[in-house]
């Protein structure tokens, strides 16, 4: 682990570190350091068509890297500092290679009192897509990076547990509509209400398909691979308790995974084994900050393989967590 000071001294220099969000912990380097953003790519194993996200410490600082229109102003006004990121038109001064050679930009403010510290030292602004071999689990407490990188893991800050434990809403602000590229903690509700109009959402499993399938094209936003977010061990998506017992898939040496602790107690009602649960009452934000740390974690238990039920309804935060979980199970 380092200090904030080392983590300062180290992307001056055009290093890249590992660095607490409020979101999951980022892979930091200088954003418009091409050879930096580089390393952030070799070290993840990045595609070159997925873009990154830029991570600046003001609505100000945001400005010199794109254009700001008026949905941007009321977004930014309201959620930042926070876990949104928007996609705007990019300035010249913003390399292709971040941009995946799109016009336009993700960019947001985080929330996390360390990585602002860090932004304001450097007054630069970082590219800090997720702190995780690319398509694998991303890391929410230091101890994660470790586990995901092992030899290789890079120079990391601890700022402790991540608030969120998802990834930032993603919103497409450049043109006609405001479409959700990204559902995250920042929800279609709260954003529609915050512009005073609809939002618009993709057909997340076509698009998903699609930017799979091209691996020449660039996707407009991160994190829109079809499979993303999954461990090494096969993990199996249920929506209900019938379902799970329905599909008779459970074996020795698998692991249940269950999103509240009422259907942990009705599995083990059934005789199986003792299975981890997510939220103690199915609260979406706990088990939003859990489910990563808890996928780590099994993991490295190197079990057959993982069930996992979540029965919530697919609106608000449980939306953002469906997606997560569907492409970690690649379904």
């Amino acid at each position: 682990m380092i200090t904030l000071d080392d983590a300062v001294a180290r992307l001056t220099k055009g290093d890249v570190v590992a660095l607490p969000t409020e979101t999951v912990y980022g892979l930091a380097g200088l954003a418009l350091n091409i050879e930096t953003v580089k390393k952030i790519f070799t070290i993840k194993g990045r595609p070159a068509t997925n873009p990154l996200i830029v991570h600046t410490s003001s609505l100000e600082k945001a400005e010199e890297l794109c254009e700001i229109n008026d949905w941007a102003n009321k977004i930014a006004s309201q959620f930042w500092p926070g876990p949104i990121s928007m996609v705007l038109p990019k300035k010249d001064i913003v390399p292709n290679i971040v941009t995946a050679g799109n016009e336009t930009v993700a960019i947001r403010v985080p929330q996390h009192p360390v990585f602002l510290e860090i932004l304001k030292k450097l007054e630069q602004p970082l590219a800090a897509p997720s702190a995780n071999p690319s398509n694998r689990t991303s890391p929410t407490e230091a101890k994660h990076i470790k586990e995901l990188f092992e030899e290789n893991s890079p120079p990391t800050v601890d700022g402790g547990k991540a608030e969120v434990g998802l990834e930032s809403t993603v919103i497409d602000l450049s043109a006609g509509t405001p479409t959700i590229l990204r559902p995250g903690m920042i929800t279609r509700t709260e954003l529609a209400n915050c512009l005073g109009m609809d939002v618009g959402t993709l057909k997340s499993k076509t698009q998903y398909k699609q930017v799979g399938k091209d691996t020449q094209s660039s996707a407009p936003s991160p994190g829109m691979q079809p499979i993303h977010y999954a461990p090494k061990t096969p993990l199996n998506l249920y929506h209900s308790v019938g379902e799970f017992w329905d599909s008779q898939n459970f074996d020795t040496g698998d692991v249940i995974i269950v999103s509240e602790e009422k259907i942990a107690e009705e599995i083990r009602a059934k005789g199986l084994p003792d299975s981890t649960y997510l939220s103690a009452d199915g609260c979406p934000h706990e088990i939003a900050q859990n489910l990563y740390s808890t996928l780590i974690e099994q993991d490295a238990q190197k079990a057959n393989r993982m069930h996992l039920i979540f029965s919530g309804a697919s609106t608000g935060v449980n939306w953002a967590i469906l997606d997560r979980l569907r492409r970690a199970a690649r379904t």
